[in-house]
């Protein structure tokens, strides 16, 4: 086990507040874990996370021999779409994910944005905080705090639906109704995986609205009003319309050239490359109101896949074209 101990050098508003800039490597929901397992001491006295140290007090942590996460930073090509003293928004890359999987510890996307912070920002900070996620091959605004008090007001923005998200889907098959609202419960099913229960499931309510429509597929866009696990994904299947690329709940593993353009010959040579392979979903806006009462408009352009995706569409796949 190995065991750290700081000084408390500056008043602060908990333990949390204290160990999270003392300790920029560790996640601060494995701090959060830490406390309230009772593997941190004050002056030798273990406390929760209430615990208020003083100046000139001694903070024991203790670090338990099964794998957490470090993170160390790492430059990373970022697409910074908005940057304050206190919080960091970007342009999400599709194949790479939020939080590390548990089973590898990769922190690839949080370490180039801790580098980023440290080393190249306008407002340098020595920690990021994540408040919310995407999925690993979703893409688009992703917005992190840079302290403790600023994560606390986005979590809580976030928990308490005062954040406006919305989304870019290309579904397959033509939406009937211009615009709509589905309300279908969600639940926990096998390890990442969640479904549809009307009983046992959690509220989850999106609205939509049809942006443009092609032949055998429509690209909506999606607001979500509750934030369960994939309910984008999973409100558009339950309406009888997958993402176009989503094997998961109903899409396909790709969209190819071959599904949209009539009389194409494949090359009998080489296999037919995907126009995209990956969820055809992107994060497209956040909006919400920041402690100062300033309201924070976060908008993502679509990646190079997606724009490609559509344009093919729109080639194509035009309703207009006979």
């Amino acid at each position: 086990m190995e065991i750290i101990e700081l000084q408390v050098e500056d008043e602060c508003a908990d333990v949390l507040e204290f160990l999270a800039p003392a300790l920029p490597t560790l996640p601060l929901n494995a701090l959060r874990r830490l406390v309230a397992r009772g593997h941190c001491r004050v002056d030798g006295k273990r406390v929760d996370h209430l615990c208020r140290p003083r100046r000139g007090q001694t903070v024991t942590l203790e670090l338990p021999e099964t794998p957490i996460v470090r993170y160390k930073p790492e430059k990373m090509d970022l697409d910074v779409l908005y940057e304050d003293a206190h919080a960091l928004a970007i342009n999400k890359p599709p194949g790479i994910s939020v939080i590390p999987d548990p089973t590898s510890l990769d922190a690839r996307l949080i370490n180039g944005m801790l580098y980023y912070v440290q080393n190249e920002s306008r407002f340098p900070s020595q920690r990021i905080h994540i408040v919310h996620r995407l999925d690993k091959d979703t893409t688009g605004a992703l917005l992190v705090a840079k302290d403790v008090a600023m994560a606390r007001h986005l979590s809580t923005a976030f928990e308490e639906r005062r954040v406006l998200k919305l989304y870019q889907a290309v579904v397959r098959g033509e939406v009937a109704t211009e615009e709509g609202e589905v309300d279908l419960p969600i639940a926990q099913d096998t390890r990442g995986r969640m479904r549809i229960r009307a009983r046992k499931g959690r509220p989850a309510q999106s609205r939509y609205r049809v942006a443009e429509r092609f032949r055998g597929f429509t690209l909506v866009e999606v607001r979500p009003l509750t934030g369960r696990q994939h309910q984008v994904r999973l409100h558009l299947s339950g309406i009888g319309h997958p993402l176009a690329v989503d094997p998961l709940y109903g899409g396909k593993e790709a969209v190819y050239l071959s599904e949209l353009k009539r009389g194409y010959r494949r090359k009998a040579d080489r296999p037919e490359s995907p126009i995209i392979a990956r969820l055809t979903l992107h994060a497209s806006r956040l909006e919400l109101d920041l402690p100062a009462d300033e309201r924070l408009v976060v908008d993502a352009p679509p990646p190079r896949d997606f724009e490609r995706l559509l344009a093919t569409l729109r080639k194509y796949a035009a309703l207009h074209q006979p």
